[in-house]
């Protein structure tokens, strides 16, 4: 499977992370809100965000997920890294995966104003022209609202609830109840 390093939107630049990101990805990845909803822990310190940042490359390398981080394209900000999205096949060998599972994050300060919709139309883009990939998911657990209203609006379908089925730490230590929503080929 082969995914493009960069990807472009109104309004972001989608790209593979960098080692020189690390300061901008602590500002996000520290903040125990906008981790609240996923299955790891704020990183203590910009050497987290490293290690964060190498460990995505590698799978980059690997081909066992495809992450990009979000900047901004143009104005007074453009380049400043704000979040991150990725696709981490379900099924092994990843280069012949058909089904793919989405993930994302972005910085409190720019929530609310439909960034992560046009990262998320552009990634589900690029997953499903792969000839391979025949559907995306998303895990949401049931009290991330705003992020199931995203999927929503996007045309995604809910198709159910896994119980029990993952651990957002900075919500509690028993694992958690999960919507499952869906975007297929044909």
């Amino acid at each position: 499977m082969s995914f493009p390093r960069q990807i472009q939107t109104a309004r972001l630049v989608l790209r593979d992370p960098r080692p020189a990101d690390a300061p901008a990805v602590f500002a996000f990845a520290s903040d125990p809100a906008v981790l609240r909803h996923l299955g790891w822990r704020p990183h203590a310190d910009e050497a987290d965000s490293a290690r964060h940042i190498g460990h995505e490359l590698h799978r980059w390398l690997k081909g066992s997920a495809w992450s990009w981080v979000l900047a901004w394209r143009e104005g007074p900000q453009a380049g400043q890294v704000i979040g991150q999205i990725e696709l981490q096949p379900q099924s092994h060998p990843a280069a012949e995966a058909h089904h793919l599972r989405l993930g994302y994050l972005l910085a409190r300060a720019h929530w609310g104003q439909g960034l992560m919709g046009e990262a998320v139309a552009a990634v589900l883009d690029a997953a499903l022209a792969q000839p391979a990939v025949w559907r995306v998911d998303a895990l949401c657990d049931l009290d991330n609202a705003a992020s199931a209203r995203l999927l929503s609006r996007l045309g995604w379908q809910a198709e159910g609830v896994m119980r029990r089925a993952i651990v957002h730490p900075q919500v509690s230590d028993v694992p958690r109840d999960v919507s499952v929503w869906a975007r297929v080929k044909g």
